[in-house]
């Protein structure tokens, strides 16, 4: 049987990823507030703990068609500071589509590379709310800082993709051109 072209490789991608993204983007809307709560438990400690935020309550307002409005919400010094959490917390879906998409991992490899992918998204959502609450008004005066933020959470969960799922073939490449650069025939 002969391979398939590279273009139509590529299109079947495409096409796993937008059936899975469609399906699993809905199903981590519905999670949002177990995992938003995690978020404000967790950032609640990291707050008070590490930077002295006096945080006197925490939680998380669900609201929205599949909690796509939720709010996560701190009370400090009796003002209730919001953070719309719903846009920053949904490139998970993706990612988690792109790596269950790719149709050359091994489960093992796959597993590894959710679990690893996951953390980092997890660890970048509650640095995001950190420093948000912690440096607000700092923000809210660059700018270009927010910006910058959402394009790079945007772009986070393919270059995740992209570096977990095909290291090998990024390091093979590299190899490759070092060999070619120091070869007698260059």
């Amino acid at each position: 049987m002969a391979a398939r072209a590279p273009w139509t490789r590529i299109a079947f991608l495409f096409l796993r990823f937008l059936v899975l993204a469609a399906i699993l983007t809905p199903l981590w809307w519905l999670l949002i507030p177990a995992y938003g709560y995690a978020l404000v438990q967790v950032g609640g400690i990291l707050l008070r703990t590490f930077f002295g935020v006096a945080i006197e309550a925490g939680r998380l307002d669900a609201h929205g068609v599949l909690n796509t409005d939720s709010l996560l919400v701190f009370v400090v010094a009796g003002r209730e500071k919001l953070l719309p959490i719903a846009l920053l917390v949904t490139n998970m879906a993706p990612y988690l589509a792109l790596v269950m998409a790719t149709p050359s991992l091994s489960l093992a490899r796959r597993l590894r590379i959710l679990a690893i992918g996951a953390s980092i998204l997890a660890a970048g959502h509650l640095l995001f709310i950190v420093l948000v609450f912690r440096f607000q008004e700092v923000l809210q005066a660059a700018s270009e800082a927010p910006t910058a933020i959402i394009q790079f959470y945007l772009t986070l969960p393919f270059l995740l993709w992209i570096v977990l799922a095909y290291w090998d073939r990024i390091g093979a490449y590299l190899n490759e051109d070092e060999g070619a650069e120091t070869s007698p025939d260059a």
